[in-house]
């Protein structure tokens, strides 16, 4: 019996021990090592976790030429100047740091309904920049906002804003540059090429009269005044014989026809300000055996192959050029400046330079290689653009 007891007393005394010891280590303020190590990778899970959430934000707000998605919405051109630029473009930006890949060139349209659409299609793809050649000058406003509205930049080539929406896209802070050429520069080419023409053995008084016979067909006042400064600078004085606004190419034709009968020594020189209507004035010196060079000029603003057939056979004194290559390059640079918040001018108009006899040929030259190269895909843009008239005959 006392055994029973003894041993008892001893096993709840061993019980009360170890309940202390148990209770002492569960209070203690350490944690255990293994504690220890999950709270630590845990902390360095969640810290991970957060550094790569940031380098992940980080990494898609910086756009760069190589990730920036471009679309390439051009309207179709008659004289096809679009369609020169619309290619070399395309290779001037992959020299300049874009990925083919990412450029989206839909095709050439000849209806601002279209060319809404395909702006809508790659803006809602996320594109970062637009270069885009409005159908319509009057759609500018509206396609800059769309722009803006999708934090895109956009820059305007082969079509002409007014100078009042250039002026908003700086008081509104919009990502849009203009790429083209102006009057002002044209009309200052046609200058220098009078001024080469003066340096010759005939200069421009063919009949030394003292003054310049001149007929303007177009241009108005700036054209007046740009020509009296000229003129002037050359040691004449220019005499008016005759001016038209007309852009009918047969009412130009008879026009000039008629200034020359009344006028047979006095007229030496025909102002134009488009190439058709240049072709149209060169037409009528021909039809009054005038010989062009010899005893008057012909100069117009524009060239195609017409009109370098008409300089080449001495038809024409010579006329502007749009290099739709450096044309390429500018649009290109100016896309790359966009893109990475470089660019700060609104316009950019350098693109403009003289064709005369001297490198006609080479002007000719380089349009028929490029019409050649874009043979079969300009075939394909035509059977577009029969289906676009056709969807325009079923609306109408």
């Amino acid at each position: 019996m006392y055994r029973n007891k003894n041993y008892h007393w001893k096993y709840l005394a061993a019980v009360l021990l170890s309940a202390v010891m148990l209770i002492a280590g569960c209070g203690s303020k350490d944690p255990a090592p293994a504690a220890e190590q999950a709270s630590e990778d845990m902390s360095q899970t969640a810290q991970t976790a957060d550094t790569g959430e940031i380098a992940a934000v980080e990494e898609e707000e910086k756009i760069t030429t190589e990730n920036a998605l471009v679309g390439i919405c051009f309207a179709r051109s008659e004289t096809g100047d679009n369609e020169y630029l619309y290619h070399a473009l395309q290779d001037e930006l992959v020299l300049r740091g874009f990925t083919a890949e990412n450029i989206l060139a839909p095709e050439l349209t000849g209806r601002s309904s279209r060319q809404a659409e395909e702006i809508d299609e790659c803006l809602a793809q996320r594109c970062t920049l637009l270069i885009v050649s409005a159908v319509d000058n009057k759609d500018i406003p509206e396609i800059a906002d769309k722009a803006a509205a999708a934090e895109a930049g956009v820059v305007f080539v082969n079509c002409r804003p007014e100078d009042e929406e250039i002026l908003r896209w700086t008081e509104q802070n919009i990502n849009a540059v203009w790429i083209g050429s102006t009057y002002e520069q044209d009309l200052s080419i046609q200058m220098n090429i009078l001024y080469d023409y003066s340096g010759t053995d005939r200069g421009l008084d063919f009949n030394g009269d003292g003054h310049v016979g001149a007929l303007l067909v177009g241009g108005g006042d700036q054209a007046r005044t740009a020509l009296e400064e000229t003129v002037r600078d050359l040691g004449s004085e220019l005499q008016i014989l005759g001016e038209t606004d007309s852009e009918d190419a047969e009412e130009i034709s008879l026009y000039t026809q008629e200034i020359l009968n009344t006028h047979r020594k006095e007229a030496e020189l025909v102002l134009c300000n488009t190439e058709s209507a240049a072709l149209a004035a060169a037409d009528g010196v021909q039809l009054r055996h005038r010989l062009v060079g010899r005893d008057i000029l012909v100069i117009g603003i524009g060239t195609h192959e017409d009109t370098c057939t008409a300089i080449i056979n001495k038809l024409m004194s010579g006329s502007t050029f749009v290099d739709f290559y450096e044309q390429a390059k500018l649009t290109a640079v100016a896309a790359k400046d966009v893109v990475e918040g470089n660019q700060a001018r609104k316009t950019i108009a350098d693109v403009v330079f003289k064709v005369t006899e001297d490198n006609a040929q080479e002007v000719l030259d380089q349009l028929w290689k490029t019409r050649g190269e874009n043979a079969g895909e300009n075939s394909t843009e035509e059977e577009s653009a029969s289906e676009e008239e056709e969807d325009d005959d079923t609306e109408e």
